[in-house]
């Protein structure tokens, strides 16, 4: 009796084992068909951008300055369709004065008879590439994010205001806009170019947003939102925190964090 059953046992083991590994040849399969989509769509949205575009695009990622205001405001107004939900010119200036590095831009070269009836919110205000270049080129921008830091674990009204007399060089108290040292990176503003809006530009400057607060030492970087953008930005990695109880803009918001590993600290 017990020789008979030995190679039934013998046959489930085995087929046990075949299951597994019928199982992970499936799963390998599935990340290989995945990641194969991903790519497929990273193409496509690189396509369009181009097929939408009159003029080659290379882009360049870099953190923005006090000369760039223009452009940004520009941006700004093109991106949000509700004045309400705009950082005024006055806070981008504050922003761009105070914490430039906890900015970043997406800027591509463009010659401006290649932009033919093309019309680019930011090509008036774009700086030439060189003052003696016989063409012309712009340095444009197409997308950015603008930034602060805060002491919080999540955006408060506090943190998108701006301190009275801000301009002067020492302020004794700052109880609202930025906080020198906080480890909180609170997002205020992506901006993308109506006209290339879902061609990836939003996911390119957040990725590399993330890495440079992540490089900067930074503990997580926060932003509100509305509801219909919370599934956007949990595509980022951004976990839902709940509603904000920010009322900026008439309020309706929501908490999103991105929780950052931070640089490898140096061994003592």
């Amino acid at each position: 009796m017990a020789s008979s059953k030995q190679p039934d046992r013998q046959f489930d083991d085995d087929a046990a084992i075949d299951d597994e590994e019928a199982d992970e040849d499936f799963a390998e399969l599935q990340r290989t068909m995945s990641s194969k989509r991903r790519d497929n769509k990273e193409k496509f949205k690189e396509n369009r951008i181009q097929e939408i575009l009159p003029f080659p695009f290379a882009p360049n990622i870099r953190p923005l300055g006090i000369s760039d205001l223009r452009s940004t405001v520009a941006l700004e107004n093109a991106a949000f369709s509700d004045p309400k939900h705009r950082a005024s010119p006055e806070k981008l200036e504050y922003r761009l004065t105070k914490c430039p590095e906890l900015s970043l831009g997406v800027f591509c070269t463009v010659v401006p008879d290649l932009a033919k009836n093309f019309d680019i919110e930011t090509l008036a205000t774009a700086h030439t590439v060189e003052t003696d270049r016989a063409d012309q080129a712009k340095s444009v921008l197409l997308a950015h994010i603008i930034a602060t830091a805060s002491n919080s674990s999540t955006v408060q009204d506090s943190d998108m205001e701006i301190p009275a007399g801000w301009q002067a060089s020492q302020i004794q108290h700052v109880d609202k806009g930025h906080r020198e040292g906080g480890r909180t990176i609170c997002v205020h503003s992506l901006a993308v170019s109506p006209k290339l809006q879902g061609c990836g530009l939003g996911k390119l400057i957040m990725k590399s947003f993330l890495q440079q607060m992540k490089n900067l030492g930074a503990e997580r970087v926060a932003l509100i939102c509305q509801d219909y953008l919370v599934s956007y930005y949990e595509r980022f990695g951004f976990k839902y925190a709940g509603k904000s109880k920010a009322e900026f803009g008439g309020g309706g918001w929501h908490d999103m964090v991105f929780d950052l590993a931070g640089p490898a600290q140096p061994s003592k």
